[in-house]
């Protein structure tokens, strides 16, 4: 099978690649990086691996990696995998009314209108059928409220509806978000309760259909369980 992954850099993104190569599949991994770093390139050892720049901010790379992706496969891909996201510095020590806009601006640049754009510009080259994998989070409920990581907070439950209206516009394409639960990386390790090669073991099952998805339920945890 053909599988894209966007983040593929360190964390969930790089394990997931990994996985899906040892399991024999070919893959697409999606980079910020313009030169991607050793341990990411190593992984062409394993499996049938192309590795494309894919800043989710940026319009022209993306419809340029879309491209590059469907001639790397001769076709279209399986599924999707979207893990690009940050919490930014400020945000985890400044309430609301603290925040820094900038922090503000850069965290739903990526989180939200990433989600947006990865959606826009690949959702053509999966195939009738496929999915779309957005990495979002848990604690969506709109009447559940904290004071930590707002910015990161507020732009996870934008891109997690994105997702859903994605699903209402979009009928050959599933969209999925997903919350990967709590990762032993750079970005979650204060909260950790897994590895990232076990949210890894999750996301494989959704995009290969070993875990079966109803888009009815366009939002679920990282093995297919509803979170609303």
């Amino acid at each position: 099978m053909n599988f894209i992954v966007i983040g593929a850099t360190q964390g969930l993104g790089y394990e997931l690649t990994k996985l899906l190569l040892e399991k024999g599949h070919s893959v697409a991994a999606g980079t910020v990086e313009t030169t991607p770093p050793a341990a990411l390139t190593a992984l062409k050892e394993i499996g049938n691996l192309h590795i494309f720049p894919a800043d989710v901010t940026n319009d022209a790379q993306l419809q340029a990696g879309a491209s590059a992706c469907e001639k790397f496969f001769g076709g279209k891909a399986d599924a999707l995998c979207n893990v690009a996201g940050v919490i930014l510095n400020g945000d985890r020590t400044n309430l609301i009314h603290e925040c820094d806009a900038g922090e503000l601006r850069r965290t739903f640049e990526v989180n939200t209108i990433g989600v947006i754009l990865v959606g826009k510009y690949f959702y053509p080259i999966i195939k009738k059928g496929g999915k779309l994998l957005s990495v979002t989070s848990e604690g969506m409920d709109l009447m559940s409220c904290g004071t930590w990581i707002p910015c990161y907070s507020m732009s996870k439950l934008a891109a997690t509806k994105a997702c859903g209206i994605f699903n209402a516009s979009v009928q050959d394409v599933d969209f999925y978000a997903v919350h990967p639960g709590r990762m032993n990386t750079e970005m979650g390790r204060t909260t950790a309760q897994i590895e990232a090669s076990d949210s890894a073991q999750g996301f494989y099952g959704l995009m290969t259909d070993e875990t079966p998805l109803s888009r009815d339920n366009w939002y679920v945890d990282y093995n297919g369980k509803p979170m609303m």
